[in-house]
C-alpha cells in the first residue's frame, strides 16, 4: 500500500533504455471506479505538454523511483482522450469534501492510500472540522464525485469520536477484515510480478551496496536469491536498470 504523497515527485525509470524519463507530478484517478488510471509525468520538455504513464504499465513503485519497462509506455497527454474525460470528472481526492448519505459534512480528504497491484484506493485520511484526523476505509465510500465523496452514515460516528479525542480508528467489520487479507495477498502478487520480470536475465554491471558489500557482478543470472540479496542491500532499482535478456 502506498500513500499518494509518497509517489508524487518520484523519478520514472525506463528499464529497457536505462533512462529517467521524468517525474510523477500527480495521480489521475478514475472517480467512477475509485482507482488510479494514470500517473501524470513531467519531464524537461514540460512546455510541450504533460505525459502519462498508464498504471497497468507500472512495473514497480519503490521508495526512490517508479519503474516501467520501456519509454514506449509514456504517452502524450494530448493523445489520450480518456485522460481528458477523467480530468473533467475531477482527477484527485486530496481536498475533497466528505458528506454522509444524510448530508452531514464530516471533513476533507487529507491523504489517500492505494493498492500497488491494481491502483485501487484502499483508504483515505480525513481532516475533521476540529482539525483532528481519522481514517476512512474505501469500502465505506458510496460515491466518488468531483471534489466530493459521499460515505455511509456510520462514518459520522468515527468523526464524532475524533472530536472527543478518542482512539482514531474506523470500525472494521468481518468483511473489512477479509478485505485486509486480500490486500496483503495483492501486494504479494505485485512483488511476484517484479520478480518474474527480473528472473533469468543477466546482470550487466557490478552492483555494490552503500556499505561496500558486493551484491552482484557482471554476468550473474538473476535468481530469487540474488533478488533477495540486492533488495536487502537497497539496490533493487539499480539491478532493474542493469539487466539484459539472456
Amino acid at each position: 500500500m502506498k500513500a499518494m504523497h509518497d509517489v508524487e515527485g518520484l523519478p520514472v525509470i525506463c528499464v529497457r533504455e536505462g533512462i529517467e524519463c521524468g517525474r510523477v507530478r500527480e495521480l489521475l484517478i478514475n472517480c467512477c471506479e475509485g482507482n488510479i488510471q494514470y500517473l501524470i509525468i513531467e519531464d524537461e520538455e514540460w512546455y510541450l505538454g504533460a505525459k502519462l504513464l498508464p498504471f497497468d504499465k507500472v512495473l514497480g513503485i519503490g521508495r526512490h523511483a517508479v519503474i516501467t519497462e520501456s519509454e514506449e509506455n509514456i504517452l502524450p497527454f494530448s493523445q489520450v482522450k480518456e485522460a481528458h474525460d477523467l480530468i473533467r470528472q475531477g482527477m484527485g481526492l486530496t481536498g475533497a469534501r466528505v458528506y454522509t448519505q444524510k448530508g452531514e459534512y464530516i471533513g476533507n480528504v487529507k491523504e489517500y492510500y492505494f493498492d500497488e497491484k491494481d491502483g485501487r484506493v484502499v483508504k483515505c485520511e480525513l481532516h475533521a472540522e476540529n482539525q483532528k484526523s481519522f481514517e476512512l476505509d474505501a469500502s465505506q465510500i458510496v460515491t466518488y464525485g468531483k471534489g466530493i465523496l459521499v460515505v455511509s452514515n456510520g462514518v459520522s460516528e468515527a468523526a464524532a469520536d475524533a472530536s472527543k479525542g478518542l482512539p482514531q480508528e474506523v470500525y472494521k467489520s468481518a468483511e473489512n477484515a477479509d478485505y485486509e487479507q486480500s490486500k496483503y495477498k495483492g501486494s504479494s502478487l505485485f512483488e511476484q510480478k517484479q520478480r518474474r520480470f527480473l528472473l533469468g536475465k543477466r546482470v550487466t554491471k557490478r552492483i555494490i551496496s552503500e556499505s561496500g558489500e558486493l551484491l552482484a557482478v557482471e554476468g550473474d543470472i538473476v535468481t530469487d536469491e540474488l533478488i533477495d540479496k540486492v533488495k536487502a542491500g537497497g539496490k533493487l532499482v539499480e539491478l532493474t536498470m542493469n539487466i539484459e535478456a539472456v
